[in-house]
């Protein structure tokens, strides 16, 4: 399995013979849209994707970018795209063909393949918020996606996993619905898994945190922590 971050939330999963593309935003929709800047340039460009299959957490710009999904369904227009409600139904306004979506709902699981993907609870400005865990049989890897720290849902994650976590990728940034640094480092407690990697940070100078901070106050509490450089890979 090797798992490639791409910015803010988004990852390029590989294993099983799968590619799996994670809440790609590989555009500047959000600036035309919204004003904010990348701080880095879009790492990966679309005809470089090959992506199988889309998951996205939930119905939010950097997570759901239509102007991505509609790149990558033009030139991968057997990709099918994966996520809650919020999204499909977004789908269906781009008029994204049916037979390129697939509907998974918090606590469902799907199989592709030799993957096997389990939607999560988030608690999140999107109701219909998930997380994301990915098991292939030798590993289990957990995305927080976008959520705030709730106490139970540790016990959730780990009653749905099964096997303790291999990787644990967790929100930092602290706003707009999103845990902070110390409570990430909290969850992380909460869920004991092998190693702890930061992410939604670094995309946008109004949105950001420090990772750093992060990993000093994962080496406080004993917690093995890794911060990814974007464009860079982990393999498991």
């Amino acid at each position: 399995m090797i798992i490639k971050w791409i910015g803010q939330s988004g990852y390029i999963l590989d294993a099983a013979g799968i590619r799996l593309v994670i809440d790609p935003y590989l555009s500047n929709s959000i600036e035309e849209i919204q004003g904010l800047k990348r701080m880095v340039p879009v790492p990966v460009a679309i005809e470089d994707l090959h992506s199988d299959y889309i998951y996205c957490t939930h119905n939010h710009l950097d997570h759901f970018d239509p102007q991505t999904i509609l790149s990558i369904l033009e030139l991968y227009p057997m990709c099918k795209i994966i996520g809650p409600i919020s999204v499909i139904e977004h789908a269906k306004r781009l008029k994204i063909n049916g037979r390129n979506m697939v509907l998974i709902q918090q606590y469902e699981s799907l199989e592709l393949g030799g993957l096997k993907l389990t939607a999560t609870p988030a608690f999140h400005s999107d109701p219909f918020s998930t997380g994301l865990l990915i098991n292939d049989k030798q590993h289990t890897i957990y995305f927080s996606g976008d959520t705030e720290y709730v106490p139970e849902l540790a016990g959730l994650i780990t009653k749905m996993s099964g096997a303790k976590l291999d990787l644990f990728f967790v929100c930092i940034n602290g706003k707009l619905g999103n845990m902070n640094a110390e409570d990430a480092v909290r969850f992380s407690l909460d869920l004991n898994s092998e190693i702890v990697i930061p992410n939604h940070y670094g995309m946008f100078a109004e949105n950001t945190a420090d990772p750093s901070y992060f990993a000093f106050l994962c080496s406080a509490q004993g917690l093995n922590t890794k911060i990814m450089r974007i464009d860079t890979s982990i393999e498991l």
